[in-house]
């Protein structure tokens, strides 16, 4: 008996254990250094660390240089937030009342951009964006002066709210999917205008959605890489490219990593804020009845001030998009011109935003079967010679087999150790368990350039760089949270009784599993291992600081390509990786089904 009870006290770390590991060598180790050696003086150019302990490394960010890239980065970030909220909540309107073939339409247009590979977009924005590309285009057509998107701020933001925006939507229709939207027709009943009836009722209540999906927004904006490098053409510096320069370049090892510590610090902030706003109105209930006990401690008193803190914060935000004039009166304005035009254009309008999100994918297709060795649109003739030509690319074809291999791997691996640890944290109750999950999540949570600087300097440590294995353990650290991730949704709600019950009627553990447990989590098995092989085959941030060499994978090839000009070649690797996402989009559709994409 006592025999058993351990056992069964030591089963969940069994399960447990061996993700654990990917994620303390993979993440919390390298991040553990970072911070270490963020306080140590670097000699600029050699690599080499003065371990004498100095804080100069964060003061040099009152510097008025480094100070602006702070600001420019800010300022990028915030334009893209509020372009993307612009955007995205009538596109996200219109998902949540549509219904049929045309729902699942919209959302294969939203959600494909989303899983292709982020170079593969970059690129598309660049076509679209260019010099020659269809907006300055028919600017020309206007008569009006072509502008210079690239480089620019003004692109680095359009083409991250191209990039970005399908999190905005997305997190507005998971909101908006559990409104009553009754209530709006309630107030119309009882003389409201269906502007008044929209903001004084429905805005209110996706204002959770928006207050999520700006967040997203604002973080994946501020922590992002690749659109800024390629569409400012290196001319913008942000605070990742900042990161990227004094790491590789400069080889300024402690001020990198101080300034990635920054950008994380910033992060929690956000997040920890988010995580309080959100949760203050159940926090608001656990009062009410908190407050029917006849006496307090004092620590209970201080936790009731801080609960309503945080409640004054939610309810601040909510009464203040709803009360600001501005604000009001410029959705009156946009109500009354809505009214006032013809539906046609009120369809156009939107068409144009869905054009907006999708037009970059298909302009990658179409200039990949181009005859010209520049790229050009539209096409003046067509031919194949891109894609016929990619046999005699040695390194194209290198990378793509490194590639798929890797990716392989990943998701076998992280799909064996993913789902174990996903048993293990909905099976079991065990001290810590909400601290476990949140650790194997917490790769997802942080910008990728602070995870890729991070293990960079570790495999440093370990003399690991541009190596298959040090690769593949910073792949596994991403796939396997993803893998955690929707494994342990497809458990939720999941009867544990049907398991043992099968237990006591003498079936073994493995078979009890492959007949009950199985099947039941089978669609987010076939989800997860879709994912998690799309993230690693794609991943490009991590990828682009520890590649080197003959590891370099298919996406970084593309992205060293795009940097010193467009190659045609790359418009053809590019459309396969968008033929590829579409497969995948069609697959989940099948398994899982697209309505059940949200973001929160």
């Amino acid at each position: 008996m006592a025999q058993n009870t351990h056992r069964k006290n030591i089963t969940p770390y069994l399960f447990i254990t061996p993700g654990l590991l990917i994620i303390a060598f993979g993440f919390f180790i390298p991040m553990i250094m970072l911070f270490a050696i963020s306080f140590f003086k670097g000699i600029p150019g050699s690599g080499l660390i003065d371990r004498t302990f100095t804080i100069e490394n964060y003061t040099r960010f009152a510097d008025p240089y480094y100070f602006k890239v702070l600001f420019v980065t800010f300022r990028i970030a915030l334009g893209t937030t509020l372009l993307s909220l612009l955007l995205g909540y009538p596109l996200a309107l219109l998902i949540n009342r549509t219904r049929g073939f045309a729902k699942t339409i919209l959302l294969v247009t939203i959600l494909t951009p989303l899983l292709t590979n982020v170079v593969a977009r970059t690129l598309g924005l660049m076509i679209v964006l260019g010099r020659h590309g269809p907006i300055n285009q028919i600017l020309d057509l206007l008569s009006i002066p072509k502008f210079s998107f690239i480089p620019s701020e003004l692109g680095i933001i359009i083409g991250l709210t191209q990039v970005f925006m399908p999190y905005m939507i997305m997190s507005i229709n998971s909101v908006l999917s559990n409104i009553d939207f009754s209530l709006q027709e309630a107030a119309r009943d009882l003389g409201s205008s269906a502007t008044g009836a929209f903001w004084k009722v429905i805005f209110p209540l996706s204002v959770p959605g928006i207050i999520a999906g700006s967040l997203f927004v604002f973080l994946l904006s501020f922590s992002s890489y690749v659109t800024p490098r390629l569409l400012g053409g290196g001319q913008i510096m942000v605070m990742t490219m900042l990161i990227y320069q004094q790491a590789t370049a400069l080889l300024n090892w402690p001020f990198a990593a101080a300034a990635s510590l920054i950008l994380l610090v910033f992060t929690i902030i956000l997040v920890t804020s988010y995580t309080k706003i959100a949760s203050s109105g159940d926090l608001r209930q656990d009062d009410a009845k908190q407050s029917t006990k006849n006496s307090k401690s004092s620590w209970k008193n201080l936790s009731d001030g801080v609960r309503e803190f945080l409640y004054s914060i939610n309810a601040f935000v909510s009464r203040s998009l709803i009360k600001v004039s501005i604000l009001k009166n410029t959705f009156t304005a946009i109500g009354k011109f809505f009214s006032f035009i013809s539906p046609f254009t009120s369809k156009l309008l939107i068409f144009l935003i869905i054009i907006f999100i999708i037009l970059p994918l298909p302009l990658v297709i179409l200039s990949s079967f181009s005859d010209s060795s520049m790229i050009s649109f539209p096409p003046k003739s067509y031919s194949t010679r891109w894609y016929t030509g990619l046999l005699d690319r040695p390194e194209y074809i290198r990378s793509f087999l490194l590639s798929v291999r890797l990716a392989s791997l990943s998701m076998i691996v992280s799909l064996i150790f993913g789902t174990l640890a996903s048993l293990g944290l909905a099976r079991y109750k065990f001290p810590g368990k909400e601290f476990i999950r949140s650790i194997f999540l917490s790769p997802l949570m942080l910008p990728a350039v602070i995870v890729g600087i991070a293990l960079l300097r570790f495999l440093v440590e370990i003399r690991q760089t541009a190596t298959f294995q040090g690769l593949l353990l910073a792949h596994l650290v991403l796939t396997t949270a993803y893998v955690v991730r929707t494994i342990s949704s497809s458990l939720v709600g999941f009867d544990n009784s049907l398991q043992e019950a099968a237990r006591d009627l003498g079936a073994s553990a493995f078979h009890a599993f492959r007949t009950i447990t199985l099947p039941l989590i089978k669609p987010g098995l076939i989800v997860a291992a879709i994912f998690s092989f799309i993230t690693s085959f794609d991943e490009t941030t991590v990828s682009i600081f520890i590649t080197g060499g003959r590891t370099i994978t298919l996406p970084v090839r593309i992205f060293s390509q795009l940097e010193y000009g467009l190659d045609p070649t790359v418009t053809a690797i590019s459309s396969l990786l968008i033929v590829m996402a579409l497969i995948a989009i069609t697959i989940i559709g099948k398994v899982f089904g697209l309505e059940k994409f949200s973001i929160r």
